[in-house]
């Protein structure tokens, strides 16, 4: 069964992407998977150059998951993933085990229930001050 909000937030960053990379030669290709995910590809003359994931409240503690964004990383594509709000700076913390890598190819998303998207910056250190919020708008 699909998601209504999964689809809500495809339709979001795929115009975001519109915006983002204005290229001629930018294709996108959004389809939703098995477990109700949603997977946004991002092509350049026909090479894929981004992969995006929109997980579910639950799809994203899926055992196995840090190591799929870890392969689609070693293709030298890069990553997005969108969770819950609730859960996305779960999902951050869990990708910090990538930052020796990859840590300029991938970037982590909240989306509220309106589909809003919200960037998830690095979690700062529990011995440093800490910042008021640990989200972009």
């Amino acid at each position: 069964m699909v998601d209504d909000l999964v689809i809500k937030v495809a339709k979001r960053r795929l115009q975001e992407l519109r915006e983002e990379i204005p290229h001629p030669d930018i294709a996108t290709n959004f389809r939703v998977d098995g477990e109700g995910r949603g997977l946004i590809d991002i092509f350049y003359q026909g090479r894929r150059i981004g992969h995006e994931i929109i997980e579910t409240a639950d799809s994203w503690k899926t055992e196995g998951r840090l190591m799929a964004y870890r392969d689609v990383l070693r293709k030298n594509v890069r990553l997005v993933v969108m969770a819950p709000r609730a859960e996305a700076m779960k999902v951050r913390y869990m990708m910090l085990e990538l930052n020796n890598w990859w840590l300029f190819y991938y970037m982590v998303y909240g989306y509220d229930g309106a589909g809003h998207l919200i960037r998830v910056l690095r979690p700062v250190h529990p011995d440093v001050a800490k910042v008021e919020t640990p989200y972009v708008c």
